[in-house]
């Protein structure tokens, strides 16, 4: 600049300390633009992504209380109601998925950075999450469950949302850290096998990538399935509230092993064809969006 010029006729010393401070603003710049980027991301991309996949999350919901009705079953229970009433309980996660996936992403990405350890990073990320939509995810669950009661005696009293603890937490945090270790950890892998297909070439860069996100995100989503599980059905069985953590555990371990054992593999494979269905449209959606606010 004209300054730092003028400067180093009169001080060497003040030239080179005002070229730091340009420098150091042009990196401060840089790291802000990335940071709303990605602020953005969060902010768009969590509402949309969230309420459009709302009837898939109750169905999930629906799945952890019914273990008889079949996969086109649960989407009738969803939709009794009509079409809108596919969307019950969705309000307050669509709220709570702008924080949501500001944890998701620029919760993530910051750690990475900071630590260059991604196991941690998904553990950060993970637990953020569950502190900004534990509460929302819980309600919605409960409400969806009692609007496919008949009866009121069967229906739960809904928690509010100042609750940010209860049973199913941990397997909420679990469940987090597993859905997003698809895109974040293994879609660069997916990438390269999605590159070497036949043919795969002739198609753009950013349908490549989404290939190997959603593939990334139904193994996922298989991880995740079992944790998913256990919260849904944690929130909608008020009577672990007293138990003791142990009891808890050793009382969702022994519903789902007892739920498979009796059911068999079609349960299983209805269960994992909804939670694939949500976690694979999810974060490949996400993906999209975030990499689109990110150019």
């Amino acid at each position: 600049s004209r300054l730092q010029g003028g400067c180093a006729l009169l001080n060497p010393n003040m030239a080179a300390a005002i070229a730091q401070v340009e420098g150091l603003s042009q990196v401060t710049a840089v790291i802000q633009a990335e940071g709303l980027s990605e602020m953005l991301a969060g902010a768009v991309g969590g509402p949309l992504t969230v309420g459009t996949l709302t009837p898939i999350r109750n169905a999930m919901t629906l799945a952890a209380k019914d273990s008889l009705s079949s996969f086109a079953g649960l989407y009738r229970q969803v939709f009794a109601r009509g079409f809108l009433g596919g969307f019950c309980g969705g309000s307050r996660p669509v709220l709570a998925a702008v924080p949501q996936f500001t944890a998701i992403g620029p919760v993530y990405l910051f750690v990475e950075r900071e630590s260059g350890n991604t196991g941690l990073s998904l553990l950060a990320a993970a637990s953020a999450e569950s502190i900004c939509t534990f509460s929302a995810q819980r309600r919605n669950a409960q409400m969806q469950y009692n609007a496919a009661r008949t009866s009121a005696s069967e229906m739960l009293v809904v928690e509010p949302l100042g609750r940010l603890s209860g049973p199913g937490l941990s397997c909420h945090v679990a469940r987090n850290f597993f859905a997003m270790m698809g895109i974040r950890l293994v879609s660069p892998y997916s990438l390269k096998v999605v590159n070497c297909l036949p043919g795969a070439m002739k198609y753009s860069e950013e349908t490549r990538t989404m290939a190997a996100d959603l593939s990334s995100s139904i193994l996922a989503a298989t991880v995740s399935m079992p944790f998913n599980h256990i919260f849904s059905w944690a929130a909608c069985t008020p009577e672990l509230a007293k138990m003791g953590h142990l009891e808890r555990a050793k009382a969702s371990a022994g519903w789902l092993f007892n739920t498979y054992k009796q059911q068999g593999v079609s349960l299983l494979g209805r269960d994992l064809m909804v939670r694939i269905s949500y976690t694979g449209l999810l974060f490949t959606m996400y993906g999209a969006v975030e990499r689109r606010m990110r150019k």
